[in-house]
């Protein structure tokens, strides 16, 4: 009954995604913008802190900065791709012709050839259909935030009406408050990872005079935020770009040992040291949620799976019907509720003690 309730679920969601994905990002730039106005309010300005309208100014003001240096430079590099397009497929071609020659083949096929097996076309319908998507949710996605500010002030109230029991609230305020710390301690970490990866890679995207370092740079960064698939498209598209653009195959190793051994130096051991256990997901799960959320919601599913998935873990282990499938998509096979364990994590705890 469960399962069936679940598909039914996902379902419903595939079905709503031109509803529902820009009214999560909405509430995703809400909370990014009130999680950054909260940080500004705890400067000290001598005696005084920021007063709280102009905090909230200000982190609007940091959030509509950096969409507008994401468009800037991407219209920036649009024109100067255009312009470099021939060199591209000259160097295109000898690569095509050197790798034919390579094989074993009577007759190697021309790049002509190889293009004509592609519909560019068609993959210029689709990116046109999804540029003009991606613009008209992005309206929607502001229309909606700006609803969500003006209701902020109601939310402890309807969260507070919702049920006369203390108890129940005491609950629902506890698992929004887990919520909250785990997702504020994710995007916290995530985002410092991947500014500091990006910034590497523009080191190494200029030390080797890669064509659109910038670009590359801000590519980088924000596919870091999909998990596994995220990171080898960060990797491969400009190392690719580096093969086109050298003769010499000297700069495609540079871009992609250098950034690969960047990207796991990251993945491996820095984010895992201070983010530990605190999302408390298997790998597994995190792997599959990727290609579930990607399923449901495509591209902007990829980027929310992590945080969506451990909102759902946590809002499963806080029912005693839905624990179990909270335990299987844990990490370490517990979960807590909330700072202290229940009953039965305090059975286990010390037998995981005595096994660690």
């Amino acid at each position: 009954m469960l399962s069936l309730a679940a598909l039914g679920l996902l379902y419903l969601l595939h079905l709503g995604r031109s509803f529902l994905v820009p009214l999560v990002f909405a509430f995703f730039v809400w909370y990014l913008v009130n999680t950054l106005a909260g940080f500004l309010g705890r400067i000290p300005l001598g005696r005084r802190r920021f007063p709280a309208p102009l905090a909230f100014t200000g982190a609007l003001a940091a959030i509509a900065a950096l969409v507008f240096l994401f468009v800037r430079v991407v219209a920036s590099n649009v024109s100067a791709v255009a312009a470099s397009a021939p060199a591209y497929q000259r160097n295109l071609e000898r690569l095509v012709a050197r790798i034919s020659a390579a094989l074993p083949v009577e007759q190697p096929p021309t790049l002509q050839a190889l293009a004509a097996m592609v519909d560019f076309g068609k993959a210029a319908k689709v990116l046109a259909l999804e540029l003009t998507e991606f613009t008209g949710q992005g309206l929607i996605v502001l229309l909606y935030l700006a609803f969500i500010f003006l209701e902020q002030r109601s939310f402890a109230t309807k969260l507070a009406a919702l049920t006369k029991d203390p108890g129940r609230r005491q609950e629902a305020r506890a698992m929004i408050a887990r919520i909250d710390s785990d997702i504020r301690i994710y995007i916290g970490i995530k985002t410092s990872s991947s500014l500091a990866t990006a910034l590497l890679a523009y080191l190494i995207f200029r030390a080797v005079g890669l064509d659109f370092a910038s670009f590359w740079a801000l590519l980088v960064f924000i596919l870091n935020f999909v998990p596994t698939i995220g990171s080898i498209a960060a990797t491969a598209l400009p190392a690719l770009l580096a093969l086109l653009q050298f003769e010499s195959p000297v700069p495609f190793l540079a871009v992609a040992i250098g950034l690969t051994a960047v990207q796991q130096a990251f993945g491996n051991f820095i984010e895992p040291r201070f983010l530990g256990n605190r999302l408390n997901l298997s790998p597994l799960v995190i792997l599959l949620s990727l290609a579930l959320w990607g399923k449901v919601w495509g591209v902007a599913g990829m980027f929310l799976c992590v945080p969506m998935t451990s909102v759902a873990v946590i809002i499963l282990s806080s029912f005693p019907q839905t624990r179990p499938l909270a335990v299987l998509l844990s990490r370490r096979g517990r979960i807590d509720r909330g700072d202290r364990p229940g009953p039965d994590d305090r059975q286990t705890a010390p037998q995981t003690t005595s096994t660690t």
